[in-house]
């Protein structure tokens, strides 16, 4: 299992400090979009203002989605 840290970065920051585990980078990536989905459904000031950010820190990657 490989370990993904989601944060927000944005007119919103948040640090994930402990991460979720995932098979792969597809999986972690489908579940950063439903988590951009949810936050731009429950908090529309951040549409357009803030990614959700996952970081694969043992590979030094970086994803951003856009809420």
């Amino acid at each position: 299992m490989l370990r993904f840290y989601f944060s927000l970065a944005g007119q919103q920051n948040v640090d994930d400090p402990f991460g979720l585990a995932f098979e792969n980078e597809l999986q972690a990536f489908r579940a950063a979009e439903r988590f951009a989905r949810e936050l731009a459904s429950t908090q529309p000031s951040l549409r357009g203002t803030t990614s959700v950010v996952v970081t694969r820190k043992d590979r030094d990657e970086t994803y951003l989605i856009g809420v």
